[in-house]
């Protein structure tokens, strides 16, 4: 409903309307913990661009049409996650539910099909007022004049707004959220898609505003990770851990991932795998044997790989005018200020192995967070994964009592027993 009937606009073609004479498009992108909303336009449109946004904004209408054709769409997308062959989005929902007890960031980002007819205006009014408040917005832009911006900002973004109520506190708890589904996904072509088992677990890391936010994006990009089909060479992270230790040892693997998602008052680091349902209690030990070995050291050279591979990838990235916009907003709603790239390189080059292994052994003295989804009949229970842990050679229990047990587990919950 970004970008829909304002108070000033009736419907999205009048927005459009407005925006055509200076060749502008609009955008709205919306994370766990920070909304984007951006018009690309020329120049000499930057009055218009900015009101488009302060009527997005501030003055959305959000009409009973909109938000039923919002649902459909919801509805549709929905669909199609289950006709996807990446799963990613699924499990990584459930490894943030459980590590945030299914509150703020925790919340689910792919909405539960159930909810979807119960969510109305006044739900929606409610959110917006919260949330789209001036104490949490930032005006930025690339490639306009900043005094002609501050004057669009001043004109169309007024001050008076009444402020909503203090944001809540986001706090780490750990924990597990298991989904199961062992229904055979449906032929959408001549190649029918395998029933996976979908595993990941996570530890609570840094906040992009913490001393060792950058020492944690260094040990994303080393462990790096992917499918079990890439084609290219070092660039694409061939030479990371999990491609070297996980992907190309084990055939029975799909993809072996790692993530860091950065807030603003936590983070969580995220190891995320899937297999075939048979191997689940396999795929588990894997993982758990990968966070084991994180905090056994760093080679120098892997280091350096990843340190110049990170590098690479945010100047890469700073070539695109979208990403600069975005990249600001983010750094200045945070921190009051933006860290230029040649700051950022300095600081991931002066990452040692030390400090790797330190950021490594304080992760895992947390509770473990584990979301899976899928077939799960093999894989491990809560308990047992928080148990291999605490082991100091973090292996599981003895594998062929395990099978057996969840063997037994797997009937029971096919008849209703046993819910994961």
């Amino acid at each position: 409903m970004s970008f829909g009937s304002t108070a000033k606009f009736e419907s999205p073609d009048h927005v459009a309307s407005a925006l055509e004479p200076y060749g502008g498009i609009t955008e709205a992108l919306h994370f766990r913990d920070v909304a984007v909303y951006s018009v690309s336009c020329l120049s000499d449109g930057l009055e218009t661009a900015t009101d488009v946004l302060s009527q997005a904004l501030l003055h959305s209408r959000f009409t009973e049409g909109e938000i039923e054709e919002a649902r459909e769409s919801i509805a549709c997308e929905i669909e199609m996650f289950k006709l996807g062959a990446d799963q990613e989005p699924i499990v990584t929902d459930c490894v943030h539910h459980a590590a945030y007890g299914g509150s703020t960031v925790g919340n689910f980002k792919i909405c539960p099909a159930e909810n979807l007819m119960s969510i109305n205006r006044g739900d929606i009014m409610s959110f917006h007022t919260a949330n789209f408040r001036p104490s949490k917005m930032v005006l930025c832009g690339v490639g306009v004049d900043h005094e002609e911006l501050v004057k669009c900002g001043a004109k169309y973004f007024p001050n008076h707004l009444t402020e909503g109520s203090p944001s809540p506190i986001v706090q780490y708890t750990g924990g597990h959220c298991y989904k199961h589904d062992d229904s055979p996904p449906p032929m959408i072509g001549p190649q029918e898609l395998p029933t996976l088992t979908h595993v990941a677990i996570g530890f609570e890391s840094s906040s992009h505003q913490a001393e060792d936010y950058v020492k944690f994006c260094v040990l994303n990009t080393l462990m790096g990770g992917g499918g079990s089909f890439s084609a290219g060479g070092p660039g694409k992270g061939m030479y990371t851990r999990l491609y070297l230790q996980v992907l190309n040892r084990y055939h029975w693997i799909y993809s072996a991932l790692a993530l860091n998602h950065p807030y603003q008052e936590t983070g969580l680091f995220t190891i995320n795998g899937s297999c075939h349902p048979n191997h689940g209690w396999d795929l588990v030990q894997v993982l758990i044997k990968q966070f084991k070995e994180m905090g056994q050291g760093i080679n120098h050279g892997e280091l350096e790989r990843a340190k110049t591979q990170l590098k690479s990838t945010l100047l890469m990235n700073l070539e695109y005018r979208n990403i600069i916009l975005e990249d600001i907003g983010r750094q200045v709603v945070a921190s009051g200020h933006r860290k230029t790239a040649p700051e950022l390189c300095a600081m991931i080059d002066s990452v040692t192995p030390h400090q790797i292994s330190e950021i490594v052994m304080k992760m895992l003295k947390n509770r473990p967070s584990v979301g899976a989804f899928g077939d799960l009949k093999y894989v491990p229970s809560f308990e047992e994964i928080e148990a291999a842990f605490e082991r100091e050679n973090g292996e599981l229990t003895n594998r062929i009592s395990h099978f057996l047990l969840r063997g037994a587990r797997g009937g029971a919950a096919k008849t209703g027993l046993i819910k994961h």
